[in-house]
């Protein structure tokens, strides 16, 4: 008979976070549940979404501006969902990576933030884009050419204008200011997700090491990957 462990998490005011441990095969799922903020209704109108934004433009409470746009949540979730099947495999590869290419959290690493999930799974997307989205490829092509976008994070500059245009007001006056590296969130034109990690240097260094390993090191970029030849 299997025996599971539910390990306790770092706790934040609108989260909880825990591991769900096999002890039998030493499996384990992170899990995090959210506080909801259902400010938007089950169909938000426009007018709803760019009242949202401006309200979170000009809040100055980070745990407010953090509830309110846990109402956009959703919006995030479909942003994701709407990629094809082979994206997803590409996003679920690249989670794998930062799971199991990274040092774990010690003390003299403990304010170590590596990207978001989320950000990870907004880089794959932009990099599916930049190939013209293609139904079906190669993921050791799609991998090489998101290893490749890490170890130049500093270029990174990657906005959607599918939720907000780009004459909104709280959008231009975010973009003028913006600094590389910088992904807006598509569904909130106040965020920028890359400032979730403070480690990216790091991230680079362990991009670089995996793409000199036998898998990726002599690859080279096939159609629709021969942007990356510039890289």
């Amino acid at each position: 008979m299997s025996l599971s462990r539910i390990l306790m998490g770092k706790r934040t005011p609108l989260s909880l976070r825990f591991n769900f441990l096999c002890t039998e095969s030493l499996h384990s799922h992170s899990l995090e549940i959210m506080a909801y903020y259902d400010v938007l209704g089950p169909t938000a109108s426009t007018d709803l979404k760019l009242h949202l934004y401006r309200k979170l433009h000009l809040c100055n409470d980070s745990d407010e501006a953090q509830l309110c746009a846990l109402a956009l949540l959703p919006y995030q979730v479909d942003f994701v969902k709407a990629s094809v099947s082979r994206v997803k495999e590409l996003i679920r590869l690249m989670m794998h990576w930062f799971k199991t290419s990274f040092a774990s959290t010690t003390e003299e690493n403990k304010f170590r933030r590596l990207p978001s999930s989320y950000t990870v799974e907004l880089l794959t997307i932009y990099i599916w884009e930049r190939a013209e989205k293609p139904l079906f490829f190669s993921l050791v092509q799609g991998m090489r050419a998101v290893l490749k976008l890490l170890v130049r994070y500093a270029e990174i500059d990657v906005v959607w204008h599918r939720h907000y245009h780009r004459k909104f007001p709280i959008f231009v006056k975010v973009y003028q200011k913006h600094t590389r590296l910088f992904i807006l969130d598509p569904v909130n034109p106040t965020i920028n997700v890359c400032d979730t990690c403070n480690a990216w240097d790091e991230v680079a260094h362990v991009a670089r090491r995996s793409l000199l390993k036998p898998l990726f090191s002599r690859v080279r970029a096939e159609p629709p990957w021969l942007f990356t030849n510039d890289w």
